[in-house]
């Protein structure tokens, strides 16, 4: 069973009623999520807790109660530096570099995101798993849910 990790945009897009195409595409992708072995992590949970309409805070973090939740590490902390320092995500982006260093330190074989500004692009995903060959981690997989339907 494939692993992935979760962000906060993609449990936020559930609800995103500002963005319909991004919020059927991802209940669509939530209906095969038993195919998957689901993680999230404490920052995660901090975006998310962040939410003002406490409503949809308390509905995303329903939605994320039965998966097994990551801490963030002095190894996922290197990792993050290591990125920002090597160029792959700016430093003002500096939470995205942390989901990204979770998932790969804990061996996540995707990273599911809807942020096409930092994390899903291809350029980004090359960059990453050159970085992560030559030092020493494993490649992982940056998409979007539609891009697993």
């Amino acid at each position: 069973m494939r692993s992935v990790y979760l962000d906060a945009s993609t449990p936020s897009a559930y609800y995103e009623r500002s963005q319909l195409e991004r919020l059927k595409i991802t209940r669509r992708w939530w209906r095969k999520i038993g195919e998957y072995k689901v993680f999230i992590s404490t920052l995660t949970l901090e975006e998310i807790k962040a939410l003002e309409n406490r409503e949809r805070k308390e509905a995303i973090l329903s939605l994320l109660s039965n998966f097994s939740v990551l801490k963030i590490t002095a190894p996922v902390k290197i990792l993050s530096k290591n990125y920002i320092e090597a160029k792959i995500i700016p430093l003002k982006a500096f939470n995205d570099a942390v989901h990204l260093s979770i998932a790969v330190v804990n061996k996540i074989n995707i990273l599911l995101s809807w942020d096409f500004t930092h994390l899903v692009k291809k350029e980004i995903e090359r960059k990453v798993n050159i970085y992560n060959i030559t030092n020493g981690y494993s490649e992982i997989q940056i998409t979007s849910p539609k891009e697993l339907l």
